[in-house]
């Protein structure tokens, strides 16, 4: 072989080089020529891999301590390379000695080999204290190193014929003991840099060569940086062009994740311009106003984007259809090389360039293609979330809708996110249909139309499926947001339902509804198994009726014509088995865009038309004094907005009629009135939170709203100085004004400080400069002492300049009212209180001269720097704690879990359905190769292949033995055959998988669902309700749907992909040269992407918490953000919580896009090297049929590379749902410690409650709460326990019910130690009545009963005994009358009133009330006291009370502070003994003593 370059005057003749030349095979011999190993493959291998040893050897830049295992590994590879080293130098002496022919070529390699050991040995023996961490080395070196062991035993395999092939067994050997040596892993890490001569510690060198040393030294060349304190920076804004085409700038983040280090938001990268938050939110919300449709909306948005990126899924389209054609095109050329003719045929290498360059267009085009999609999706989800977010500050009737709204934007989100993709599935699928079949009808004419009439008879029936999935898809929301619903409201009152042993009733309710969504899951889930089915079979199947009606029309299956369309087939099946998902996506999208349109339809608070400015009236006398007025109300009416009730709702019909009122500035407006008289609604009317039906109310200043403090506290998660400066600039001298003004001083000072955390559901004071403060019964709940404190220092104090409008029963407040005003059946007059008012100003402000010095020291002596202990203890405190995260891989734990879930035997059928499925698949693919090289080569030979055989045998034992001769039937005999066994196979593992996904989610919801009922109290203390709904909403869908999903296509990848990669082995076993190489590359793509997806995934998951924790605050206080125009503030903390997360998912979609790209670029040199080797064996191919069938494996090779690492990093990023459930799957149970017993019948009988030295506190870091607590009740006594605000009333009934352990003493109830009870009999045996009654969407029935156990003549026998629960429960329509969530159709004293009727239905033995009459007027106090009178006279009662006046009936009263009792005795000796403690505080509260002893 002579090559000739005129020009130059140069002719090389290969011959003359080497004997054989660059002739890759000889005649009769499939082995590799040696001239050709060493030319072609050898000496370049040789010389890459002492480049990049010398390379690696050269830039050496970290000092490295490794262990003993990575030292030992090192040494014994320097030592090999030096034998090898040394072989191939006495190889080469050896054959001169003795006078073996030695060509150029030989003597070129065993110098060039001599050569690339020694620099290797060199480069092993530096990195013993330089270099990377694994001790393996670079990946270039172990792709190299994997290559030259690949040529050796290829070398090996070709000498067995030569004299000479000891030595290449030898050599063979020691690489085998080479790579021993890379199995161990051992450890690593980075040290200082250090000079030799700090090593001996001797310093030799003078000045000058200190100073050479400092310009010249290689350390200060390199600036070694932890990728920990690296920023990324903002995503691609600052990469080049070249590093955006090869996503190169995601390579620090890739880094990034190996090292460990993505923990935190701030650790991933920042949002580019294009993804501005702000500038898309406005622009969405623009948009969305205009054209009041969000279909709209998106696309005048995001439309042109949108639909140029179309372009690329065109052209990638395209690029997928050479693929089939150049196939068809290498198979039909001459072989390359010919024995007898030198001239060689380049034909078939440029078919094989072809097919390398059409995967790489692919591969750039599709890689581009889904992040710009991505890019697409995210401004998108920005757009829409930020407008629901929105909407839901503005429109009317969203009470009690958070599940649904947080579905919308959740679930519903992400359905019309991910349409985008199906949108332009929507017109490529038809694109490739037309041209795969027109390209199948000029491969196979009219045969092609059997296949054809299968796939798309099966279009109607993917059609049904994709219709009737859609379906159960629109009733598993509705379920799902039926359970979230009742799960957020059982999450919410979950201490109390613990209280009163619960637990089973509201498991038993959410156990219902689950099994409703499992309902429609389940239907779901198996029609998605026979869409599996049909995707999974459609293949074999379409091969199998296209080919035997090809055969039977007397056509043969020609390699050419046969691999061409079953890689035709094989696009044509993935758009027809797409094409029912895309119109499922596309459906479900439509319908989550229609739920929020209802949203958005929702009409908006428009406060501008609700209020109308204070108009001045001129008729009146100008008074130089007279103050200006604020709010005015004209013959206004008002009812609840018919959004937020419904017919069965009371409120439905209530209504405020033809109020007149005029409040002028610094005004005291005092309002009261009985239960239910319409106090809180009278208060909503002024915050705008029901309908104005007729007449106006006038606000002098509409834009700085009001200050607003509701009935129900509220408290956002976070410090308590962030819930009360609440926004505004922190001033420090009147911060601590309003700390002490509110009596906080003390209570934050317990706390540890105000920068102790604080969770959800309280109430938020602000510090503001509004004219106007609305309480909506604030003080009810405090005790005499602190509510004394707030009205004087606060309400006459601090507020004493503003106007303040209060719904109170303190006496006290009304003698300094300016209007006491009355709210009877929805009538407002002036009280009777107004005429027997008197005038105490001058009285009060003598005394505020006397003590303002005083108050001045105590503001100033509020000290806000908490000492250095106090800082350990807000360490510790859980409840500002960010949410757990698990760093790293997953444990063996979260696998466990859901292999557990499904159970063993079902777990192992799942496992092998799947590979008999596609072993069977295989065969199939198999036989038909065999049947095309005996059609095409030699139809008349014996069967000789594998498949063969398995047919021979197969065929034999059917027809005893004898063999039947090779017609058509006896091809098509065992290939329709192997199609059934296999879609049998598959059918079965199809439903096997969809019952195992079923039986996970159910047995982990279930676990889930117990581990959160019965965990500890403190638990719903540091954990947010958002987090919580977080799991039982997000992780919980991904374990019902997404997981299986995903599972299931993992397993199908990886049994594809390795079936794929035997069979291609079998057919073209020379493909090992390129394959093995490529191992190490795949693997370390994989174990870095796997690294930083697992992290971003759990990073992104944990971003929506926050995300969703605000937004359930925000419903919970809307009105109180409404009011006090905190609606701007909010949204951009909104939209920071938003930018956070939507940083993971661009970090995300990154990622994937950097290992998508890779791996396809991998598929396409896996098909251009396939290529090139058929090109090379062409001329001795005797089995055409196994070449097609080895390149058309490699072609679908491509997209089983990138589907098995894809589908490993998406199942394990979906196992981080698992991984999160698991964490509360294993949270600790409330303490059970200590012998069980059953206690005595009828227990208890007699209510003898015993404290002996009783110590308790709530959490270990916290202060005791009662200390050495002691006292012991008489049989059936009646107790009272009084204290200011945190004395320890409250931690009395939390110790007696074990909200946590008692850390010291005993508490025993008649004579049974209550810590040997199990929990559940302790607390059902015991009435409790708390401060914040617990009340749940239901009929009445149901709240006095839950458990359903009386008949409906005891639960009105019972509530008759209290008139004022008889009178309400008759108003609420009976037993059957409807409670909405929370109670909210009830004032919260009609709430109490409830409660107490429970306690009536039970007859306690013991009770326990702890504020019960706080939401009480007098008349309703004194019938809640008769009725505790009257029917609980053989029951012990605990009563804690800031409310004196009703303790006169008691038969004994404790006075506590500080967790300890300071007095205790008769109502009558404790009142008339002037020196108590009690004693001071009924005249705090101006009870008459004489009037108090009297009255029994």
């Amino acid at each position: 072989m002579t090559f000739e370059l005129k020009w130059l005057n140069v002719s090389w003749d290969w011959n003359q080089f080497c004997v054989t030349g660059l002739r890759p095979f000889g005649s009769g011999s499939s082995d590799l020529l040696p001239c050709f190993q060493e030319i072609v493959l050898q000496f370049p291998t040789y010389t890459l891999f002492a480049a990049v040893s010398a390379y690696n050897f050269g830039i050496y830049n970290r000092c490295v301590a490794r262990n003993r295992t990575q030292l030992m590994a090192i040494n014994i590879r320097a030592l090999l390379s030096l034998l090898l080293a040394l072989l191939a130098g006495i190889k080469l002496e050896e054959f001169y000695r003795l006078g073996s022919t030695l060509y150029a070529s030989d003597i070129l390699v065993a110098c060039s080999e001599v050569l690339m050991w020694l620099v290797h040995s060199g480069y092993l023996l530096s990195s013993r204290r330089c270099g990377v961490l694994s001790h393996r080395g670079s990946l270039a070196i172990l792709v190299l190193w994997l290559a030259i062991f690949v040529l050796d035993a290829v070398w090996l395999r070709s000498s067995r014929n030569f004299d000479w092939w000891p030595w290449s067994l030898i050599t063979f050997l020691l690489d085998v003991c080479y790579l021993t040596t890379l199995l161990p892993k051992g450890r690593a890490i980075y040290v200082p840099f250090r000079h030799g001569n700090e090593s001996d510690g001797r310093d030799n060198s003078g000045p000058a060569d200190n100073e050479s040393s400092a310009l010249l030294a290689r350390r200060y060349t390199y600036f070694h940086f932890d990728f920990h304190e690296v920023h990324l920076g903002h995503a691609q804004d600052e990469a080049n062009l070249c590093s955006r085409f090869l996503f190169h700038w995601v390579d620090p983040l890739i880094s990034k994740g190996v090292a460990g280090n993505l923990k935190r938001i701030e650790d991933l990268f920042d949002l580019p311009d294009a993804l501005n938050i702000s500038r898309i939110s406005e622009r969405f919300q623009t948009s969305v106003s205009s054209t009041k449709k969000l279909f709209w909306a998106l696309h005048k948005v995001f439309g042109k984007e949108f639909y140029f990126i179309g372009i690329l899924r065109f052209v990638a389209d395209i690029s997928t259809f050479a693929g089939p054609l150049l196939l068809g095109g290498l198979l039909a050329q001459e072989p390359a090389h010919n024995d007898h003719d030198e001239e060689v045929n380049w034909q078939p290498y440029l078919y094989a360039f072809g097919l390398f360059c059409t995967q790489l267009l692919y591969a750039f085009c599709s890689t581009h293609f889904s992040w710009r999609m991505s890019m697409v999706g995210m401004k998108m989800r920005i757009g829409m979330v930020s407008a629901i977010y929105r909407k839901s500050l503005e429109a009317r009737g969203l009470k009690n809708t958070q599940p649904e709204i947080l579905n919308l934007m959740s679930t519903d989100t992400d359905r019309i996110v991910n349409s985008c993709i199906s949108f332009h599935s929507f017109w490529s699928i038809p694109f490739q249909l037309f041209t795969t079949l027109y390209l199948l009808y000029t491969q196979l004419g009219a045969a092609f139309v059997a296949g054809v009439v299968f796939a798309a008879s099966l279009i109607p029936i993917n059609r049904w499926l994709a219709k009737r999935i859609a379906g159960y898809s629109q009733g598993l929301m509705s379920a799902k947001d039926a359970r979230l619903s009742t799960t957020k409201e059982v999450i919410n009152g979950a201490k109390q339902i613990k209280l009163h042993a619960w637990e089973d009733v509201f498991i038993k309710k959410i156990r219902a509804l689950r099994q409703g969504e499992i309902k429609f899951l389940s239907k779901r889930k198996y029609l998605d198994a026979l869409c599996v089915y049909f995707w999974a079979t459609t293949p074999v199947l379409m091969c199998f009726f296209t080919f035997g009606v090809s055969v039977w029309m007397g056509s043969s299956l020609l390699a050419t014509t046969t691999y061409t369309s079953v890689a035709l087939l094989n696009l044509l099946i993935g758009p027809l088995n797409a094409f029912p998902w895309v119109l499922n996506g596309l459906v479900e999208a439509w319908i989550s865009i229609k739920r929020v349109q209802e949203l958005i339809d929702l009409p908006d608070l428009d406060f501008g038309s609700y209020y109308d400015p204070v108009v001045k009236d001129n008729s009146a006398v100008d008074l130089a004094n007279e103050p200006p007025v604020v709010l005015q109300l004209k013959n206004a009416s008002f009812e609840y907005d018919s959004l937020q009730s419904d017919e069965n709702n009371p409120r439905h019909n209530f209504r405020l009629e033809n109020i007149n009122i005029i409040i002028k500035r610094g005004e005291l407006i005092c309002i009261k009135g009985p239960v239910g008289g319409g106090k809180s609604s009278f208060i909503a009317a002024l915050v705008g939170d029901i309908n104005c039906l007729k007449g106006s109310i006038c606000v002098q200043d509409i834009s700085s709203g009001f200050g607003y403090v509701p009935q129900s506290p509220w408290l956002q998660r976070c410090t308590i100085r962030d819930n009360i400066i609440w926004g505004s600039v922190f001033d420090e001298q009147r911060y601590k004004s309003v700390l002490y003004a509110c009596a906080l001083c003390e209570d934050i000072s317990n706390l540890g400080g105000d920068l102790a955390g604080v969770g959800e559901n309280g109430h938020t004071l602000s510090g503001g400069q509004r004219i106007l403060y609305i309480f909506d019964d604030i003080l009810a709940s405090l005790d005499a002492h602190v509510a004394n404190h707030i009205v004087k220092n606060c309400l006459l104090g601090l507020l004493k300049d503003k106007t303040r409008i209060i719904v109170t029963r303190s006496v006290t407040l009304f003698y300094y009212a300016h209007k006491i005003l009355n709210i009877e059946n929805g009538k407002i007059a002036l009280s009777d209180y107004m005429s027997e008012s008197i005038d105490l100003s001058l009285e009060d402000s003598s005394r505020d001269d006397l003590n303002s010095g005083v108050d001045l020291e105590c503001i100033k002596s509020i000290d806000l720097k908490t000492p250095y202990v106090d800082q350990e203890k807000k360490k510790l405190d859980d409840l500002m704690l960010e949410e757990s995260r698990e760093f790293g891989y997953l444990s063996s734990k979260v696998f466990a879990c859901y292999w557990k879930a499904i159970a063993n035997p079902l777990a192992i059928s799942v496992l092998l359905s799947v590979l008999l499925m596609q072993v069977t698949r295989n065969l199939s693919d198999a036989w038909l190769a065999h049947w095309v090289t005996d059609t095409t080569l030699h139809s008349n030979k014996n069967l000789s292949t594998t498949p063969g055989y398995v047919a021979r045998m197969m065929y034999k034992n059917v027809n005893n033995g004898s063999m039947a001769p090779h017609s058509t039937s006896f091809y098509l005999g065992i290939y329709a055959s192997l199609t059934l066994s296999n879609t049998l196979l598959t059918l079965a593992r199809a439903f096997l998988f969809a019952y195992a996904g079923l039986k996970a989610a159910k047995h982990i919801h279930e676990k889930l669902l117990h581990a959160v009922m019965y965990t500890k109290f403190n638990f719903f203390d540091i954990t947010s309700v958002g987090r919580i709904l977080n799991r039982f909403s997000s992780d919980t869908y991904t374990v019902d749907d997404s997981l299986p999903f995903i599972l299931n296509i993992f397993l199908a990848q990886l049994a594809g992909l390795i079936g794929a990669v035997s069979i291609s082995l079998y057919a073209m076993p020379w493909l090992g040269l390129i394959v093995l190489p490529m191992i190490p590359i795949y693997l370390n793509l994989q174990y870095r992407y796997r690294h930083a997806s697992r992290d971003i995934k759990r990073l992104s998951t944990n971003a929506l918490s926050p995300l969703y924790t605000h937004f359930t605050e925000t419903i919970q206080g809307l009105v109180t953000i409404r009011t006090m125009r905190a609606s701007v503030r909010f949204q951009r903390d909104f939209l920071t919580k938003l930018e956070e997360s939507m940083k993971a998912q661009l970090t995300a979609s990154a990622a994937q896009s950097w290992l998508s790209l890779r791996l396809q670029l991998l598929g396409a040199l896996l098909v251009g090297s396939a290529g090139l080797l058929a090109s090379v064996t062409a001329a001795h191919a005797t089995n055409p049929g196994l070449v097609g069938l080895a390149i058309s494996y490699a072609l679908s090779i491509t997209s089983l590379l990138s589907g098995v690492l894809n589908a490993i990093a998406e199942t394990e990023q979906e196992l981080v749902a698992v991984e999160r459930l698991h964490q509360y799957l294993e949270l600790d149970g409330e303490d059970r410690s200590g012998t069980i017993i059953n206690p005595p019948f009828g227990w208890p009988n007699q209510g003898v409650l015993n404290f002996s030295n009783v110590q308790f506190r709530y959490r270990e870091h916290l202060p005791p709460a009662l200390h050495n607590f002691t006292f012991k009740t008489e049989a059936f006594e009646r107790l009272a326990i009084v204290g200011r605000t945190g004395a320890g009333k409250s931690s009395i009934l939390a110790a007696l019910l074990r909200v946590e352990p008692i850390t010291g003493g005993e508490i025993s109830l008649d004579f049974v130690n209550l810590k040997e009870l199990s929990l559940n009999i302790l607390r059902d045996r015991i009435g409790l009545i708390t401060q914040e009654p617990f009340l749940f969407e239901g009929t009445v029935r149901e709240n006095l009963d839950p458990r359903s156990t009386y008949h409906d003549t005891e639960i009105l026998h019972a509530i008759t005994n209290c008139t004022a629960i008889t009178y309400l429960v008759q108003n609420l329509g009976g037993l059957d009358g409807k409670l909405e969530k929370d109670g909210s159709n009830l004032s919260a004293g009609q709430k109490q009133l409830i409660c107490l009727a429970r306690a009536l239905l039970k007859n306690f033995k013991v009770i326990c009330i702890d504020e019960g009459t706080s939401n009480l007027d007098k008349d309703s106090e004194f019938a809640m006291h008769q009725a505790l009178h009257n029917c609980f006279k053989h029951s012990t009662i605990i009563l804690i009370a800031h409310r004196l006046s009703g303790l006169n009936s008691v038969e004994r009263i404790i006075v506590m502070d500080q967790g300890e009792i300071k007095e205790q005795g008769t109502p009558e000796e404790l009142s008339r003994d002037t020196t108590t403690i009690f004693h001071s505080m009924l005249l705090a509260q101006h009870i008459n003593i004489e009037e108090f002893c009297k009255r029994k």
